[in-house]
C-alpha cells in the first residue's frame, strides 16, 4: 500500500508556483496587482535580461508594517480577504495569498517596505523559499520588491523559458495592459535601463497615448452606456480598422484584465457582418458588474471569470456594439465625446470601504498601435536599440498631451463620426440620376446625396430578413429531399435541446435515431444555403453556442444571401427602380450595409460652394 505523505512548504510552494509563476511576465503581473491593491499612484517596473535576471517593482502605496512583513511570505497569507463571505464580493485584484510565497520559492526575493506612519523601512530576504529575518533599512514610503534569478532552483522550468526578447515583449504587453486598465496611476517601465513605456496617471487619453501613440483614436468610437445592469465603457474601432490577429482585443472587468468567451463571442458576432474572413475587431472595453454576480476564482491566474448569468452579459455587450456599428441614431446615446464628464458621472460597484480604488476601476480603457504591432517583438527591439526613435515617439505623445490640456476634449470628436452619417431628410429628394452605373445622386434643394445602390439594396434585404427573424414570422420552404444530418454522440444532446430553437428560426429538424437528424424545411430567405456548411459552422463552435443564440449564426447566412440577391454595381437602373429604392430606404440613409460600408454620403451646398471658390 502506498504511503500518504504530507508535503512540506518548500514542495507545495513550488507546486503553487507552477500555477501562478509561469514566466517573468506572470511575476510582473502579480506584483503590480499587489501595488494597485495597496493604493499606489506611482509604479515603476525595471527588468534585466527579459526579467529572467531581475525584476524590480517599486510603488508609493500603503506599505507593509515591519511586524507584518514576514507574514507576507507565508502561503495563503493575504490582506485582501478575511472570511469566506469575502470570496463572493471580491473588489481587489490579488486576493488568494499565493503570489509572494510562490515567487519566493523559485527565486531570490527581496522585499523592502515602509508605511507612511513608520519611521524606518524594513527588509526581508528569501532564497528559494528559505526566508531570512526582518531587518531595519532606509526606505521611501511604499514597497519595493526585487526578484532575481527566476527559476534558479527549478531547471526544469527554466529551460522552458523563451528568449530574452520574447520574455521582455510579454512583460511589455503586461505593463501596457495595466496602463490601459489604470489610467489614474503613473507607470514607468524600464528594460535594461531604457525607458520603454511611461504614463502620467492623468486620465484615459493620456494612457491611450502612452501605450499606442496619438494616431489611432480617430479610428475608434468611445462608448459609455449601461445595458441590463452592465456598464460598458471604452473604445471599439471602426470595422475598416480591423486587424489580422486577436492581439488588439482587450477587456477589463471591474478593473481586472480578463479573457472571457462570453464577452469575446458577443463582440465578434456584433462585428461578424462587417468584417472579411480572418479579420478581427480592435477594441478595448471595461465592464462594470456587481462583484457578487461574478466568480473571479475560477482560474489560477484569475484571467477568466464565471458570470451568474451569461445571457445577460452577452446580450448587453452584443447590443451596445451592434448599435454603434450600425450607425443609427441610437448610437448617439452610447457614444460620448466629453470623457471627463463621463468619468465623473459614473458610479461603480466597489464597496464603500474601498473608496480609494474607485478611480482605478472606473477609468479602465484605451488602446492602439505603438505596442501591439503585427511584428511586435522585432519592432520593440528596434525601438530599444534606437533611442532617437523612442525620443521621437515620446515627443509626439507629449505634443498630443499638451494639446489635450489646451482643449478639454479631443478635437477629433468621435461622436461626430456617427452624427454625420445619420442623415435626417427634412425634404423630399429629387432624382438627379445614376453615375457610373453604381451611384444614385439626389438633391433636396440644398444638399446632394450620393447613394451606393448595391449597399442600399443589400441593407434593405438584410433588414427585411432580420425583421422576419425577430418577429418569429419566418416563411419556410419544405425540402423536396430531406437533408440527413449525422452528428457525434457528444453533439447529439445539444441538438436535441435546441430543436425548438431551430423551429423558431424556420428550420424544421426531427430526430432520426442513431445520432442522426432529418432537416425537412428551411427559411425561404436562405433557400439556397449550403446546409452542410451551415451545420458544420454550428458543430465547429458548440462551446460558444452554449452561451449565445443560434440566430446570430443565421444572421451571418442572411447577410450573405442579401449580398448575393442585391442590385449589383454596374446594373443600369430605370427611374422607377431608383424611386422604388429610395422609397424603401425612406429616412434611413445613415445605416451601413451588413459588411460595414456606408449607404449614403451627404455633400452640403456650403462644401460645394467652397470647391468653386464661391465661399472662401
Amino acid at each position: 500500500m502506498s504511503t500518504i505523505n504530507v508535503l512540506s512548504s518548500k514542495i507545495y510552494n513550488r507546486i503553487a508556483a507552477g500555477e501562478v509563476v509561469e514566466r517573468p511576465a506572470s511575476v510582473v503581473k502579480e506584483l503590480i496587482e499587489n501595488s494597485i491593491d495597496a493604493n499606489a499612484t506611482k509604479i515603476t517596473v525595471s527588468i534585466l535580461s527579459g526579467g529572467i535576471a531581475s525584476i524590480c517593482i517599486t510603488d508609493n502605496g500603503d506599505g507593509i508594517e515591519k511586524s507584518q512583513l514576514n507574514k507576507a511570505l507565508l502561503p495563503h497569507a493575504t490582506s485582501k480577504i478575511s472570511n469566506i463571505d469575502d470570496l463572493y464580493n471580491i473588489s481587489s485584484l490579488g486576493f488568494r495569498g499565493e503570489a509572494l510565497p510562490s515567487i519566493a520559492s523559485v527565486s531570490k526575493l527581496t522585499v523592502i517596505s515602509k508605511p507612511l506612519k513608520q519611521q524606518f523601512g524594513a527588509k526581508i530576504y528569501s532564497e528559494g523559499g528559505n526566508v531570512g529575518k526582518v531587518i531595519d533599512c532606509a526606505s521611501a514610503d511604499g514597497t519595493e520588491v526585487t526578484v532575481e534569478n527566476l527559476f534558479f532552483n527549478t531547471p526544469a522550468r527554466e529551460k522552458f523559458l523563451r528568449s530574452e526578447r520574447v520574455e521582455e515583449s510579454e512583460i511589455s504587453i503586461t505593463v501596457a495592459r495595466f496602463i490601459l486598465g489604470n489610467p489614474n496611476i503613473s507607470f514607468n517601465y524600464y528594460s535594461d535601463g531604457k525607458l520603454v513605456l511611461s504614463s502620467f496617471g492623468d486620465g484615459i487619453e493620456s494612457a491611450f497615448v502612452s501605450v499606442y501613440g496619438a494616431s489611432a483614436i480617430k479610428e475608434c468610437y468611445y462608448v459609455d452606456t449601461e445595458k441590463n445592469g452592465v456598464k460598458i465603457r471604452g473604445y471599439i474601432a471602426k470595422p475598416e480598422y480591423a486587424k489580422t490577429n486577436r492581439n488588439y482585443q482587450t477587456v477589463f472587468l471591474n478593473g481586472r484584465f480578463i479573457q472571457n468567451q462570453t464577452i469575446s463571442s458577443a463582440i465578434a458576432n456584433a462585428y461578424s457582418t462587417y468584417l472579411m474572413k480572418r479579420r478581427y475587431p480592435f477594441y478595448l472595453l471595461n465592464l462594470l458588474i456587481p462583484p457578487d454576480v461574478v466568480d473571479c476564482n475560477v482560474h489560477p491566474n484569475k484571467t477568466d471569470v464565471r458570470f451568474q448569468n451569461n445571457q445577460i452579459v452577452y446580450g448587453a455587450v452584443y447590443s451596445v456594439v451592434s448599435k454603434v456599428l450600425d450607425g443609427t441614431s441610437e448610437a448617439l446615446n452610447i457614444i460620448v465625446d466629453d470623457k471627463k464628464n463621463s468619468d465623473n458621472n459614473s458610479d461603480d460597484y466597489v464597496t464603500q470601504n474601498n473608496k480609494k480604488d474607485e478611480g482605478k476601476i472606473e477609468e479602465t480603457y484605451k488602446f492602439d498601435k505603438l505596442l501591439f504591432t503585427d511584428n511586435f517583438v522585432e519592432n520593440k527591439s528596434n525601438v530599444n536599440e534606437n533611442k532617437s526613435a523612442v525620443d521621437d515617439i515620446f515627443a509626439e505623445n507629449k505634443k498630443y498631451l499638451e494639446s489635450l490640456s489646451k482643449n478639454n476634449s479631443i478635437k477629433n470628436t468621435v461622436a461626430n463620426e456617427i452624427i454625420q452619417p445619420v442623415i435626417k431628410l427634412e425634404k423630399n429628394l429629387t432624382v438627379v440620376g445614376q453615375a457610373l452605373n453604381t451611384y444614385l445622386i439626389f438633391d433636396d434643394g440644398e444638399d446632394l446625396y450620393i447613394i451606393d445602390q448595391h449597399a442600399a439594396h443589400e441593407r434593405i434585404l438584410f433588414d427585411k430578413f432580420n425583421a422576419q427573424l425577430s418577429q418569429k414570422n419566418i416563411p419556410t420552404q419544405p425540402l423536396l429531399i430531406a437533408y440527413v444530418l449525422n452528428v457525434k454522440p457528444w453533439e447529439y444532446g445539444f441538438f436535441c435541446e435546441k430543436l425548438n430553437v431551430f423551429s423558431e428560426l424556420g428550420i424544421e429538424i426531427e430526430e432520426f435515431g442513431n445520432n442522426t437528424f432529418s432537416v425537412t424545411a428551411i427559411p425561404v430567405c436562405i433557400s439556397s444555403i449550403n446546409l452542410k456548411t451551415f451545420f458544420d459552422d454550428i458543430l465547429n463552435d458548440l462551446s460558444t453556442l452554449k452561451t449565445i443564440s443560434l440566430n446570430e449564426l443565421l444572421k451571418d447566412k442572411i447577410a450573405q444571401k442579401a449580398c448575393k440577391a442585391a442590385i449589383k454595381s454596374g446594373d443600369k437602373l430605370s427611374d422607377d427602380d431608383i424611386h422604388c429604392l429610395i422609397e424603401l430606404l425612406k429616412t434611413n440613409l445613415g445605416l451601413k450595409c451588413p459588411h460595414g460600408r456606408p449607404i449614403a454620403i451627404k455633400i452640403t451646398r456650403t462644401e460645394i460652394d467652397k470647391w468653386f471658390k464661391r465661399i472662401i
